[in-house]
């Protein structure tokens, strides 16, 4: 009669037992199978989400100019990690640690006095959590850039529980330059549970 692991319960042959190789390694066999099965059917999908907006959101403003850039639409939605979108924010619905993971394209300027184009990942209370900066515009021959910047948030649902991405233009002194700044997403990925 076999034995079991104290950890697992996995099957094994002790010394009394009948030799039987192909019998006690296709028990062992599956035991892990059945254990893994057991295993990756009580963790579940990580709760997380991805949501984009399409519409483009231009700059014309002053020397130091920001506008929140809305999110239209969402691509997924496992765990019921969001709401329901409205405008810019996007509502974390599940506490715990939050990776957020913004990407945008941006144009090349309507003139040369932009001194740096950005963006800010920004949680309920204004305060970044993730920004990024370029000094460097796309040259004329190209039309647009890609850029991302990721951050950490604490979700606290009912308090700390918003997030949306701003644009931000910088000028040097002068006339107004437009800035134009295009597709974006926000991904989220629920890290901890606490």
């Amino acid at each position: 009669m076999p034995a079991f692991t104290v950890n697992r319960g996995y099957p094994y042959p002790v010394p009394t037992d009948p030799t039987d190789v192909a019998g006690d390694i296709q028990d062992l066999a599956e035991a892990i199978d059945a254990d893994l099965q057991a295993l990756q059917a009580s963790v579940g999908s990580r709760p997380m989400a991805r949501v984009r907006g399409i519409t483009p959101v231009t700059l014309e403003g002053a020397t130091a100019d920001f506008a929140n850039l809305p999110l239209e639409l969402v691509d997924f939605n496992v765990g019921g990690a969001i709401a329901p979108l409205t405008g810019s924010n996007v509502q974390i619905l599940l506490p715990g640690m939050w990776l957020a993971v913004a990407t945008f394209i941006y144009s090349t300027p309507g003139g040369s006095n932009v001194a740096s184009i950005g963006m800010d990942i920004v949680d309920a209370t204004n305060v970044g959590i993730g920004r990024v900066n370029t000094h460097l515009p796309p040259a004329v021959p190209e039309t647009q850039r890609n850029m991302d910047v990721s951050g950490m948030t604490l979700v606290v649902p009912g308090a700390l529980d918003t997030l949306r991405l701003q644009a931000e233009v910088r000028r040097f002194a002068g006339a107004t330059t437009s800035m134009t700044f295009r597709d974006r997403t926000l991904t989220l990925l629920r890290m901890t549970e606490s």
